[in-house]
């Protein structure tokens, strides 16, 4: 069995979208798009999917940030300044764990995002 997509429930579809797709460089899948739905693909083809909590029943809807997704990048304190000097929320500076080197920050909606580098 493999993950094939992890959805976000999100108050504000198009800030999130923005987010992703201009911070996180995610491309829109318009196929699979729309009012309420965006699913966003990554270039080796992972994909994550942003749905507008709205759709879910009456008392369903959990507050964010009980989800972390990992990112895997090249440079994670370079990323840190950049996202830093962009007002992005960030929930922890970079540090070296037994992995790697890691910071943590949020998304739009809460979300905590997992930005890493494997250690060689």
């Amino acid at each position: 069995m493999n993950i094939g997509l992890v959805t976000l429930y999100v108050h504000d579809l198009q800030k999130s979208k923005d987010f992703y797709v201009n911070t996180l460089g995610l491309t829109i899948d318009e196929s699979q798009t729309g009012p309420v739905f965006v699913m966003l693909r990554s270039t080796n083809g992972w994909a994550i999917a942003l749905e507008d909590v709205k759709i879910l029943p009456p008392g369903q809807a959990k507050p964010a940030g009980s989800l972390e997704i990992g990112f895997e990048v090249a440079d994670v304190d370079a990323l840190y300044k950049q996202w830093e000097a962009q007002g992005i929320k960030m929930v922890s500076e970079p540090i070296d764990k037994p992995f790697g080197r890691s910071f943590l920050a949020k998304d739009p909606e809460g979300h905590y995002l997992t930005m890493y580098r494997l250690a060689a």
